[in-house]
Protein backbone atom coordinates (compact mmCIF):
# COMPACT_ATOMS: atom_id res chain seq x y z
CA UNK A 1 0.00 0.00 0.00
CA UNK A 2 1.52 3.50 -0.91
CA UNK A 3 2.46 5.67 2.33
CA UNK A 4 1.09 8.97 2.28
CA UNK A 5 2.24 11.75 4.43
CA UNK A 6 0.33 14.98 5.52
CA UNK A 7 2.50 17.09 3.09
CA UNK A 8 1.13 15.09 -0.28
CA UNK A 9 -2.13 14.83 0.84
CA UNK A 10 -2.16 18.75 1.47
CA UNK A 11 -0.66 18.94 -1.85
CA UNK A 12 -3.36 16.76 -3.91
CA UNK A 13 -6.54 18.73 -5.58
CA UNK A 14 -9.24 17.32 -3.31
CA UNK A 15 -11.32 14.98 -6.24
CA UNK A 16 -7.57 13.56 -6.45
CA UNK A 17 -7.46 12.85 -2.81
CA UNK A 18 -11.13 11.32 -2.93
CA UNK A 19 -9.85 9.67 -5.57
CA UNK A 20 -6.80 8.13 -3.57
CA UNK A 21 -9.33 7.30 -0.66
CA UNK A 22 -11.58 4.96 -3.07
CA UNK A 23 -8.83 3.10 -3.54
CA UNK A 24 -7.27 2.58 -0.15
CA UNK A 25 -7.44 -1.06 0.88
CA UNK A 26 -8.34 -0.47 4.61
CA UNK A 27 -8.23 -4.54 4.86
CA UNK A 28 -4.54 -4.05 5.26
CA UNK A 29 -4.03 -1.25 7.88
CA UNK A 30 -3.84 -1.53 11.71
CA UNK A 31 -5.85 0.26 13.85
CA UNK A 32 -3.41 3.70 13.92
CA UNK A 33 -2.99 3.32 10.53
CA UNK A 34 -6.85 3.74 9.78
CA UNK A 35 -6.95 6.16 12.51
CA UNK A 36 -4.39 8.67 11.09
CA UNK A 37 -6.15 8.13 6.82
CA UNK A 38 -9.63 8.87 8.94
CA UNK A 39 -7.59 12.47 10.48
CA UNK A 40 -6.07 13.01 6.91
CA UNK A 41 -8.83 12.30 5.19
CA UNK A 42 -11.20 14.69 7.55
CA UNK A 43 -8.43 17.60 7.51
CA UNK A 44 -8.33 17.91 4.13
CA UNK A 45 -12.18 17.80 3.77
CA UNK A 46 -12.61 20.09 6.74
CA UNK A 47 -9.53 22.47 4.62
CA UNK A 48 -11.00 23.57 1.40
CA UNK A 49 -8.36 25.58 -0.94
CA UNK A 50 -10.23 26.44 -3.97
CA UNK A 51 -13.90 27.95 -3.93
CA UNK A 52 -14.86 24.63 -5.30
CA UNK A 53 -14.03 22.58 -2.46
CA UNK A 54 -15.57 25.03 0.00
CA UNK A 55 -18.64 24.31 -1.71
CA UNK A 56 -17.96 21.07 -1.95
CA UNK A 57 -17.79 20.87 1.59
CA UNK A 58 -20.56 23.59 1.87
CA UNK A 59 -22.59 20.61 0.33
CA UNK A 60 -21.64 18.03 2.45
CA UNK A 61 -22.60 19.45 5.38
CA UNK A 62 -19.76 21.07 7.00
CA UNK A 63 -20.43 20.47 10.56
CA UNK A 64 -23.40 23.17 10.80
CA UNK A 65 -26.87 22.53 10.41
CA UNK A 66 -28.58 24.87 7.54
CA UNK A 67 -31.87 26.31 7.70
CA UNK A 68 -33.68 25.89 4.83
CA UNK A 69 -32.95 29.73 3.35
CA UNK A 70 -28.87 28.96 3.69
CA UNK A 71 -29.48 25.38 1.41
CA UNK A 72 -31.52 27.63 -1.24
CA UNK A 73 -28.55 30.61 -1.20
CA UNK A 74 -26.44 27.84 -1.40
CA UNK A 75 -27.68 26.17 -4.49
CA UNK A 76 -27.79 29.85 -5.83
CA UNK A 77 -23.98 30.18 -5.12
CA UNK A 78 -23.54 26.93 -6.71
CA UNK A 79 -25.56 27.98 -9.89
CA UNK A 80 -23.62 30.80 -10.38
CA UNK A 81 -20.01 29.65 -9.70
CA UNK A 82 -20.73 26.90 -12.24
CA UNK A 83 -21.24 29.66 -14.85
CA UNK A 84 -17.45 30.29 -15.16
CA UNK A 85 -16.21 27.49 -13.63
CA UNK A 86 -13.38 25.48 -15.09
CA UNK A 87 -13.96 21.48 -15.98
CA UNK A 88 -12.07 20.28 -12.85
CA UNK A 89 -14.09 22.25 -10.62
CA UNK A 90 -17.20 21.27 -12.61
CA UNK A 91 -16.25 17.31 -12.33
CA UNK A 92 -15.38 17.95 -8.50
CA UNK A 93 -18.95 19.64 -7.66
CA UNK A 94 -20.93 17.69 -10.02
CA UNK A 95 -21.02 14.58 -7.54
CA UNK A 96 -22.67 16.79 -5.32
CA UNK A 97 -25.12 18.89 -7.10
CA UNK A 98 -27.74 16.17 -7.24
CA UNK A 99 -27.85 16.22 -3.54
CA UNK A 100 -28.32 19.90 -3.39
CA UNK A 101 -30.61 19.37 -5.69
CA UNK A 102 -32.84 16.95 -3.92
CA UNK A 103 -32.82 18.91 -0.51
CA UNK A 104 -33.63 22.16 -2.47
CA UNK A 105 -36.18 20.64 -3.98
CA UNK A 106 -37.92 18.82 -1.02
CA UNK A 107 -37.68 22.43 0.48
CA UNK A 108 -39.29 24.36 -1.97
CA UNK A 109 -42.73 21.76 -1.96
CA UNK A 110 -42.52 22.50 1.69
CA UNK A 111 -41.43 18.45 2.50
CA UNK A 112 -38.60 20.20 4.71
Amino acid sequence: MEEMNDVNASEMGLLEFLEYCENVDVSEMDMHEFAMSCKRYNERCNNPQTEAERLVYEIMGNKKRKTNQEWLDLQKEVQEFLKTATEEDRKLIGGYTELLCMICSAIKEGLL
